[in-house]
């Protein structure tokens, strides 16, 4: 008989912890179409973020360079972040003064900075460095050229 009671105990258990997690469970979405070019658009602007090409930054827009790889640290305002790392703000930074120290910091890097020279061309690192001399409060009004650019990249070795 305590056996018996015990099944029937079980089965209780069962039934009614069972029954409030399908009445939590979401209702069913009754127009998955109409989410579908939603989601498409959401993804579609995600992947523009990424480069094409694994080994090299295929955007060319100065602003779109700095999302993709400046403002995971730098942050979306330009005003840098504090946490597990020091990432210095480059709004109101009076070293971006000098455009040729904030393009020698993406061509080769700087303390916990990685270096983008071997990833992106002359024209890219002018057209990021100029966007964040001119964004973010940053008013400079002497952008860098490619070619400045060229000839602060560190020659390779064997040259």
């Amino acid at each position: 008989m305590q056996r018996q009671t015990l099944i029937v105990l079980a089965a209780l258990t069962l039934l009614t912890t069972a029954a409030p997690a399908q009445q939590d469970a979401p209702p069913a979405q009754t127009e998955p179409q109409a989410q579908a070019p939603q989601q498409a658009q959401a993804i579609d602007t995600l992947l523009s973020r990424f480069s094409d090409n694994p080994d090299r930054f295929t955007q060319t827009d100065g602003e779109a360079l700095y999302r993709t790889t400046c403002q995971a640290c730098h942050m979306e305002d330009g005003k840098g972040a504090a946490g597990a790392g020091a990432h210095p703000p480059l709004a109101g930074n009076p070293k971006l003064m000098s455009k040729h120290f904030l393009a020698g910091v993406i061509l080769t890097g700087y303390h916990g900075m990685p270096r983008f020279g071997d990833q992106m061309s002359d024209e890219q690192i002018a057209a990021v460095t100029n966007y964040v001399r001119s964004n973010f409060g940053n008013d400079f009004p002497d952008p860098i050229t490619p070619d400045e650019v060229s000839r602060l990249r560190p020659q390779e070795n064997g040259d």
